[in-house]
């Protein structure tokens, strides 16, 4: 969809199109990259892979992405200067998010040794994780009223 389309979009149809993500575990996946503890090799490739959802979960974190980014934007219609601001910080955690993904899903196609794979799905997990934190923490202090749907379609 493209940005003018997403923006012309109610609020209702962004948080409609939000794909289902499982949260637990991509928060377990994101605060082992975020916020490191002694054994941090606990996590195996297989189930960081399981925790995201597989490619499914990275095809969903992709989509959801430019929603997250468009619901953030929504913000600005009456908090125009904090939407804004989170808006580009979210946009910048996409970049990184689709990053990852894009190196994620290349190193499957050529066939190359996934040795790298965790790193990259820890980077999608972490960047996704602190999108939609920044999107809950923006709602709370903009509009508290339609958190609940929001945090009920994250």
């Amino acid at each position: 969809m493209s940005a003018s389309r997403l923006r012309s979009t109610t609020w209702e149809d962004l948080v409609s199109r939000m794909e289902p993500m499982h949260a637990r575990g991509l928060e377990i996946v994101a605060l082992d990259n975020l916020q490191p503890k002694a054994n941090q090799l606990q996590l195996e490739p297989e189930h960081l892979w399981g925790l995201i959802g597989g490619t499914e979960g990275l095809r969903r974190m992709r989509n959801n992405a430019d929603l997250l980014i468009a619901l953030a934007a929504y913000v600005q219609r009456w908090n125009f200067e904090e939407g804004v601001i989170v808006t580009e910080r979210m946009r910048h955690d996409a970049v990184q998010l689709k990053r990852a993904i894009f190196r994620i899903r290349f190193d499957m196609m050529i066939r190359r040794s996934q040795i790298r794979a965790p790193f990259y799905i820890h980077q999608a997990a972490s960047a996704y994780y602190l999108m939609t934190r920044r999107l809950i923490a923006l709602y709370e202090t903009s509009h508290a009223g339609l958190l609940p749907r929001l945090a009920e379609a994250l």
